[in-house]
């Protein structure tokens, strides 16, 4: 059986299209022998086997497990179910890849246990999140990392208010690893950064039939977490080794943002203190922006651009524009409430009717210098009307 999956899988690789889809049609009716499973666990830890073929199966493993890991699956297709001793031997094999020494391995292994956890925890593997947690603390950035990998697909897509136990003991967790710079790589500080958000999501998602529970043990978990994410807004943007701080900057406004929708009174105590390092980077970022995105034949654009639009080592590029969108975006749920408005409008002496303060207009100047379009976008509109107007209706309706 195994050499039969192996031979397809190279099939599947291959770059003649008759053969690939022979390859492909074959594996479809591999995956209805129930040992296929077992099969693709052992070829993605064969050290022997080639680099694609591994990678090939683990993918493969994935969307088998969607299809035929369980009847409870949304994209379940008849054929046989593995029994629990063979489940068994695919999760601990699969797990095994998370300690990787080659990170593609290790990606497509914490996606697929991710999709395992959605069926078989807690009933049929118990100790899967406390063996994460170990990898967590395991001294090794790159185990860690892919722990991280796992619970970023894991609490987004299957954790709840009813696993508050497990997200209590995993928030610590989260936050040691985004302010350990030194031990860790940016990436994963940011999935740490992701998964708090997803966790914050779940605690105001309870606001409505646990009030008293979150009002409890929300404003500690939020002060707690304020102090770094504030304090990697008042950093400039900086290169961490090879590594750009602009995605962790993203993600730190968007958790900021996510909050402040969820949990807008818990939240206001903070408004202040966002508010000012928000401020800080606004005029920090002004002028790079202006040099690297609307002044035309800029002395300075090479430079600004290349500082504010970065490419990871995945060729993922990453432009302080998410950024300030979220920054803007939080200015807008924020600006009307009681923790802010007092910075904006005061009362005139004499009359007492509202007056804007010096920074509001000061910020409203700002607003309006990235407000301006580039000359990208000049050109686009010019070369075509068409994008001009679907750009105006679709940003337009996002924005209004």
């Amino acid at each position: 059986m195994e050499h039969q999956v192996f031979e397809m899988l190279q099939g599947c690789l291959s770059d003649e299209p008759n053969t690939r889809m022979r390859a492909e049609l074959a594996i479809k009716q591999l995956e209805l022998n129930v040992e296929f499973s077992t099969a693709m666990a052992n070829i993605a830890l064969a050290s022997e086997a080639s680099l694609a073929v591994r990678q090939a199966a683990i993918v493969q493993l994935r969307g088998y497990i969607g299809r035929h890991w369980s009847i409870g699956s949304a994209k379940y297709e008849q054929g046989p179910i593995p029994d629990q001793q063979l489940k068994c031997q695919v999760r601990e094999k699969t797990f095994m890849l998370l300690t990787s020494d080659n990170r593609k391995l290790r990606t497509a292994a914490a996606a697929t246990i991710a999709v395992m956890a959605r069926y078989d925890w807690p009933d049929e593997w118990p100790h899967l999140f406390s063996q994460l947690v170990e990898l967590l603390n395991s001294g090794n950035r790159d185990q860690a990392h892919a722990a991280m990998c796992v619970f970023g697909e894991w609490v987004n897509s299957d954790l709840s208010g009813q696993h508050m136990e497990q997200i209590g003991t995993l928030l610590p967790q989260l936050k040691r690893i985004f302010v350990s710079s030194v031990e860790y790589s940016i990436e994963t500080r940011i999935m740490a950064v992701r998964v708090f958000s997803d966790c914050i999501e779940i605690i105001a998602n309870m606001s409505s039939v646990q009030n008293d529970f979150v009002a409890t043990h929300a404003p500690p978990i939020l002060a707690e977490w304020m102090e770094p994410i504030l304090a990697t807004f008042s950093q400039p943007v900086s290169i961490e080794g090879s590594a750009s701080d602009i995605p962790l900057k993203i993600e730190c406004i968007r958790a900021i943002v996510r909050a402040a929708d969820g949990l807008p009174r818990l939240m206001a105590a903070h408004n202040t203190s966002i508010l000012e390092a928000l401020w800080q980077q606004l005029k920090a970022l002004q002028e790079p922006y202006l040099h690297a995105f609307v002044y035309e034949d800029s002395e300075h654009g090479a430079s600004a651009t290349s500082m504010l639009v970065v490419c990871d080592d995945d060729g993922s590029s990453y432009s302080i524009d998410s950024f300030l969108i979220g920054v803007f975006e939080w200015l807008s749920k924020v600006a009307e409430s009681k923790s802010v408005r007092k910075f904006f409008v005061a009362r005139a002496e004499g009359t007492g009717l509202p007056t804007p303060t010096s920074l509001f207009n000061q910020l409203v100047a700002c607003l309006l210098s990235y407000a301006q379009i580039t000359t990208e976008m000049m050109d686009d509109w010019a070369d075509d009307m068409d994008l001009f107007v679907a750009d105006e209706d679709e940003d337009g309706y996002r924005f209004n």
